[in-house]
């Protein structure tokens, strides 16, 4: 059968537009895609962000910038505040009689503070706040509008401080997709779509930007380690082929000490839970480690006890060169440091 020329001639021509309408779509989803984030709210260096603040319905959330020697950092604290208690009733006077009630509510909010030291995600919060780019620009919007972007009754106001000068954004509702955030600047009345990271990251401060990361450097850089308790002390090497990095004495460098790697494990699992603004009274020193890399000493990690706290054991705080402030840990895998470190400074 002979299929007439035409046929070829529409069958091309219907490929060439396929073809076109391709290029087409990529080149818009690429522009696009160039356009996100090139929306700017307000100009700013991230070295120029001197102090962060949200203030919500029940929170409120503050960091400070810091410098030292290591570089940058922020010291954080949040304030969350639960409503009074309800009156429970007592079962056995369903009529709610206050002289029968066996346990009285709360009359007053409570309010609990948390400090934290935020290094990596403090930056990184920083970088993206100065300079600050929206996804999108909405515009002005009518008064009688504001409840569609969750405006009306926002989450609550950022204070950026950029060299001094202070830049607020009202944090409203979620965008479509529940993603990111609406937010007004306060200068201008301008409403934009903002990545919803900045809420989440201001919401739950005390969790996503507390640094539990207790150094810069990476085990790869570390060449031997000085491990200090009391009178005694002991020098140790990193040994081995990267991925498989040993702990041994000066004397055998490539003999693997167990009792030297199960306790630098340990050491190494200690994380913050919270952080003490001030260090803190009557403490001991338990252990101190210093570490050095092929250019010299790069780092220090310091275990202290505490007296008793409220569970009638000593709380452990641990303190770095990145942490600065004193960390709590928790108290079992701090005890079991503590125990087994008479085994390596004997």
């Amino acid at each position: 059968m002979r299929l007439d020329r035409s046929f070829f001639v529409h069958l091309g021509l219907l490929g060439v537009a396929a073809v076109f309408a391709v290029l087409v779509w990529t080149r818009d989803k690429t522009a696009a895609a160039l356009s996100t984030m090139d929306v700017t709210v307000w100009a700013g260096r991230a070295e120029d962000v001197e102090h962060i603040a949200f203030e919500g319905k029940s929170k409120k959330v503050v960091l400070e910038a810091k410098k030292d020697k290591e570089g940058r950092y922020f010291v954080g604290t949040t304030e969350r505040t639960t409503p009074p208690s309800e009156k429970k009733e007592n079962p056995h006077d369903p009529h709610g009689d206050d002289a029968h009630d066996d346990e009285p509510a709360d009359t007053e909010p409570k309010v609990k503070t948390t400090t934290f030291v935020s290094v990596g995600a403090g930056n990184k919060l920083a970088e993206v706040l100065a300079p600050l780019k929206a996804l999108r620009a909405v515009g002005r919007i009518a008064d009688d509008r504001a409840s569609e972007f969750g405006l009306a009754e926002p989450e609550g106001t950022l204070t950026v401080k950029l060299r001094g000068a202070e830049k607020k954004l009202v944090i409203g509702g979620m965008t479509p997709g529940g993603a990111d955030r609406y937010a007004r600047d306060e200068a201008t009345g301008e409403v934009y779509a903002i990545k919803g990271d900045i809420y989440r990251d201001l919401d739950t401060a005390e969790s996503r930007l507390m640094e539990r990361d207790l150094h810069e450097w990476k085990d790869v850089d570390l060449t031997r380690a000085r491990v200090i308790a009391g009178d005694k002390r002991r020098e140790l090497v990193r040994s081995g082929d990267e991925g498989k990095k040993i702990w041994a004495d000066p004397a055998s460098p490539d003999q693997k000490d167990e009792t030297v790697g199960n306790w630098m494990s340990k050491l190494d699992r200690l994380r913050p839970t919270e952080y003490v603004a001030a260090a803190p009274e009557q403490t001991q020193v338990v252990v101190r480690v210093e570490y050095t890399g092929p250019s010299g000493d790069i780092g220090f990690l310091e275990l202290v006890k505490g007296p008793p706290g409220a569970s009638g054991k000593p709380d452990y705080f641990l303190v770095t060169e990145r942490t600065r402030l004193h960390g709590k840990v928790p108290s079992g895998l701090a005890e079991q440091v503590e125990q087994d470190v008479g085994a390596l400074v004997k």
